[in-house]
C-alpha cells in the first residue's frame, strides 16, 4: 500500500499541518506502510491520499483523483475548516468533502460541525505525540506564563500580555511568547510589547525541544484560541506536567475534557488569573487531571485506529 500525506504548506514549514504530516508519515511507516510526505500532491502512485486540511488540501485532493481516479482519499480536518471555513460556506471545502472517501476529526463534537450529508463517513482521530522526555520544572520565581504557538489573530497571541499589562501589581509575572509572526502586523506588535513591557518576551519560533524547554520552565501555559481543531502546545504541556489555562472552546475542551476546571469564558481570562494568583485553584489538580486524559492520545492507540482505517479502504 502507498500512501500520500499532503500538506498545504511545505515540509519544512514549522506549520502544524507540516508538522502533523511528517508525525503522520513515521508513524504510518513504522507500521510498515510505504507512505510519504509532500506539499500538496506531488504526482506520484499512490492508492489514498491523507489530505490535511479540506479547503487548502482541495487542489491536492483534485489533482490525486484526475490522476489516480480509483484512488482512495482521506481528509484530516483541521481547526480552520470545521470552525472557519466551513461555517463561512467554503464551496471548495464541500466539494472535497464530497470527494473524500473518509474523514478524520480530532473530537467528536466536530462531526456536528460537518455537513449533514457526510457525516456517515467520518470517524473520530485524537492525535498523538512524538515521545517527549522533558518534564516540567518550573522556578519558583518569578512566576512565569508560557504562550505557544505561531502568532496569529485567530490565536489572540497578545491576550495574555494585554490582560497582564493592566494590572500593575501583577508586573512581577513574566510572559515567554513562543512563536513565529506570520505576518509583519503581528511581528510589529511583539516587538513593541518586548520594548514596552520589561516581563514579555518574544523568543519567535524555535525548533520543538527548545520550545519545550522554555514550557516546561513555566508556572502556567495559557491557549486562548478563538478557535481550534486541538494545539499540540496544549497536549504538550499535558504531557510535561505544566498546567493549562485555556479558552473555552471544543478544541480545548477535546483535549482536556468537559470537567477540566481551568478554562476561561469570553473576557474572564482576567478573572481565571486573579483566581490562580491568589492561589484559589488547585493547579496540582489540573496537573492530575491533564495527566488521566493522556492515555487517549497515546501513539499507539492513533495509530491502530489509522492503521484500520488504511486497512478498511484497501
Amino acid at each position: 500500500m502507498k500512501v500520500c500525506v499532503a500538506s498545504p504548506y511545505p515540509l519544512s514549514e514549522l506549520k502544524g499541518n507540516s508538522v502533523s504530516a511528517d508525525r503522520i508519515v513515521k508513524m504510518l511507516n513504522e507500521r510498515g506502510i510505504g507512505a510519504r510526505g509532500s506539499y500538496g500532491y506531488d504526482s506520484e502512485p499512490a492508492d489514498i491520499l491523507i489530505s490535511l486540511h479540506a479547503i487548502k488540501g482541495a487542489p491536492a485532493i483534485f489533482e490525486f483523483k484526475k490522476k489516480q481516479p480509483k484512488g482512495k482519499v482521506i481528509i484530516l480536518m483541521t481547526g480552520t475548516d470545521i470552525y472557519q471555513g466551513l461555517p463561512e460556506g467554503s464551496q471548495i471545502g464541500e466539494e472535497a468533502l464530497e470527494e473524500a472517501d473518509r474523514i478524520v476529526v480530532p473530537q467528536e463534537a466536530a462531526i456536528l460541525k460537518l455537513p449533514e450529508e457526510v457525516r456517515g463517513k467520518t470517524v473520530v482521530i485524537r492525535s498523538s505525540l512524538d515521545s517527549i522526555a522533558i518534564k516540567a520544572s518550573p522556578s519558583r520565581s518569578p512566576f512565569v506564563i508560557s504562550v505557544v504557538g505561531h502568532l496569529r489573530p485567530v490565536k489572540r497571541s497578545f491576550l495574555t500580555i494585554e490582560t497582564l499589562a493592566k494590572r500593575p501589581e501583577w508586573s512581577d509575572i513574566e510572559v515567554w511568547q513562543i512563536g513565529q509572526a506570520l505576518d509583519e502586523e503581528m511581528r510589529k506588535k511583539a516587538e513593541v510589547w518586548a520594548k514596552d513591557y520589561q516581563r514579555y518576551r518574544w523568543f519567535g519560533g524555535l525548533p520543538r525541544r527548545e520550545s519545550l524547554a522554555l514550557c516546561a520552565k513555566s508556572s502556567l501555559t495559557i491557549n486562548s484560541s478563538i478557535l481550534e481543531g486541538g494545539a499540540n502546545a496544549v497536549l504538550e504541556a499535558m504531557t510535561m506536567g505544566v498546567p493549562v489555562l485555556a479558552s473555552r472552546i471544543e478544541g480545548n475542551v477535546g483535549l482536556l475534557g468537559d470537567d477540566y476546571p481551568g478554562y476561561f469564558e469570553e473576557g474572564q481570562m482576567d478573572e481565571a488569573l486573579q483566581a490562580i494568583i491568589n492561589q484559589r485553584v488547585d493547579l496540582q489538580e489540573w496537573i492530575r487531571l491533564s495527566a488521566n486524559r493522556l492515555p487517549l492520545f497515546s501513539r499507539e492507540r492513533e495509530s491502530n485506529l489509522w492503521l484500520e482505517l488504511l486497512t478498511e479502504l484497501k
